[in-house]
């Protein structure tokens, strides 16, 4: 069988830290070549890939393996992964055969072996039931990591809260997981005043699309995000995205025993995980705050996603929960990974492989 071109983007070089990645420096985008049909699974599959996911936290895997952080280094000169969907050609592994639709946790490129060279914790890979009007690509997004996030912390941490609350602030509120969020919690709680700060117009256009109103919307580079919030606050319950000012902001207009929900620090992310500085440390005690950071292996957050799909697909078909996507191609996925840490992604930053699904009628509202 002749040999068959393998897209692929590698992991180069290590970028400073408090630098930004930079496509063609620190990742590279190459063409090699794969035999289909005799090159080596190890017990493992060959996948056809449809799509990948595009996440803030790949940056903190982009560092020299001396810095500590929560999860592994992607080593030099190997692949960039995370997770992926796609269908499998081969098989050596008895629990998938080949024209399976799999979501793994995969090397970016468009024919990829699991577990390929390099094992780490967060390797996995699952068959996708197919539900017709659900494009596979959902599983890299909504369906995916960022989904499970958002209704994952939000269900095991915010669920309570919000039977009671008035407020609600979300950060980052364009992103995937801020709109799911905010959908989901509206969805349930159609009394929650919902406050969302983003950095752009196109952004609080995006906001203003979603299928539940946003109720107060912030600029955070061109408005003063403290004032608005003591204009419409107090806030019971911050969703918080980015840390740094914002989240300052935030504490000092929390309720007395209000809630935050940290989820991602995306201005210390492009900063390797340095950190950001935060001013109004002392408000968590002198207001009674509870904070709660999560990964998805945390018990509780485990335990809420066991009813993640039987929830969130029907949303989905009914328009409840909006998909809204920033696509990029295989040979662009350096600037994928870079662009979020520069704002300019508008929605889910998804790389695209394969169209071999895109010809599949779906009702989800887009």
């Amino acid at each position: 069988m002749p040999l068959t071109r393998n897209g692929t983007l590698l992991y180069i070089q290590h970028p400073a830290p408090h630098s930004p990645l930079i496509p063609g420096v620190h990742t590279l985008y190459v063409e090699e070549d794969i035999d289909l049909e005799y090159a080596p699974l190890n017990g493992g599959v060959l996948i056809k890939t449809i799509a990948f996911s595009s996440d803030p936290y790949l940056r903190y895997r982009m560092r020299n393996p001396a810095e500590p952080s929560f999860c592994p280094v992607i080593p030099l000169k190997t692949p960039v992964d995370n997770t992926g969907v796609g269908k499998v050609l081969r098989s050596e592994d008895p629990k998938f055969k080949p024209g399976d639709y799999v979501m793994a946790y995969m090397d970016f490129q468009e024919y990829a072996i699991y577990p390929g060279l390099v094992m780490h914790a967060m390797k996995h890979i699952v068959k996708i039931q197919r539900t017709p009007g659900i494009p596979l690509k959902y599983y890299c997004g909504v369906l995916g990591t960022t989904g499970r996030t958002a209704y994952g912390g939000f269900k095991a941490f915010g669920l309570e809260k919000a039977k009671t609350s008035k407020t609600m602030f979300v950060s980052g509120a364009a992103g995937p997981v801020g709109t799911f969020v905010i959908e989901y919690a509206k969805h349930l709680f159609p009394h929650l005043k919902i406050i969302a700060s983003a950095g752009s117009p196109a952004k609080l256009d995006l906001l203003r699309s979603l299928a539940v109103p946003v109720d107060v919307l912030i600029n955070y580079k061109t408005d003063d995000t403290g004032k608005v919030l003591a204009e419409h606050g107090p806030i019971d319950i911050y969703w918080d995205n980015v840390s740094g000012p914002t989240l300052d902001a935030a504490l000092a207009n929390m309720a007395v025993d209000g809630l935050i929900i940290a989820c991602g620090a995306i201005s210390a992310a492009s900063n390797n995980g340095t950190g950001s500085p935060v001013m109004n440390f002392e408000q968590i005690f002198q207001r009674d705050l509870t904070v709660r950071g999560f990964l998805l292996n945390y018990p509780p957050v485990v335990q809420a996603l066991k009813t993640f799909y039987d929830e969130t697909i029907p949303l989905l078909l009914d328009g409840k929960i909006t998909v809204h996507e920033h696509p990029y191609t295989l040979d662009k996925a350096g600037e994928a990974i870079a662009d979020l840490h520069l704002g300019k992604n508008i929605g889910k930053s998804l790389i695209i492989v394969s169209d071999e699904e895109q010809a599949e009628p779906h009702t989800v509202k887009l």
